[in-house]
């Protein structure tokens, strides 16, 4: 059975009013300080948790580089709230570190293509293709691969939005290998 007595409440009442008071006073911690005082913890920590070193030291980066972009909040808080704040970040910039590189996996010998020697008939090939293609799908062609222009650049020549570009673009290459047989 619970204690509801005036010492039990006063008691409860009395530790919540003193950790807020110490928490106030606290002295909140400047980034330059905090970097000096946590770069080392935090990048074996964030070693630990994603086992990569040079993860962890991009980690600890951003998330210094994060802290000073939030200078005004962090100068605010106190030190342990400042040191668990760099510590989520760091660890969100190792996760978000390592899908990034996940996305990109390595290709081996065997997965790359054959290197061929140039021959004049391709580009006959795609001059021909491309002629195949109505001046709607043929144009965004031209412009991307002929011409290096990116879609927002061929969306403002043509008066279309880059997604519709994109669009374009995706068709008419499903059509041009279609056209190929592949």
């Amino acid at each position: 059975m619970r204690d509801f007595s005036h010492s039990f409440i006063f008691r409860k009442h009395f530790t919540s009013l003193t950790r807020l008071i110490y928490r106030k006073v606290e002295k909140s911690v400047d980034i330059e300080t905090a970097f000096r005082k946590y770069r080392g913890t935090m990048q074996q920590h964030i070693k630990n948790f994603c086992g990569d070193e040079s993860c962890a030291k991009d980690a600890v980066s951003q998330a210094f580089c994060a802290a000073l972009g939030n200078r005004a909040t962090l100068a605010e808080m106190p030190e342990p709230a400042m040191r668990a704040w760099l510590y989520a970040a760091a660890r969100n910039a190792a996760v978000d570190i390592k899908r990034k590189e996940s996305r990109f996996a390595p290709l081996s010998d065997h997965d790359l293509p054959d290197k061929r020697q140039w021959d004049p008939s391709d580009r006959m090939t795609v001059e021909q293709l491309m002629r195949a293609l109505p001046p709607e799908l043929s144009l965004p062609v031209h412009m991307k691969y002929f011409q290096g222009m990116n879609a927002t650049e061929i969306g403002q020549v043509c008066g279309i939005p880059p997604a519709t570009v994109r669009t374009r673009l995706r068709k008419a290459l499903s059509v041009m290998r279609q056209e190929m047989g592949m």
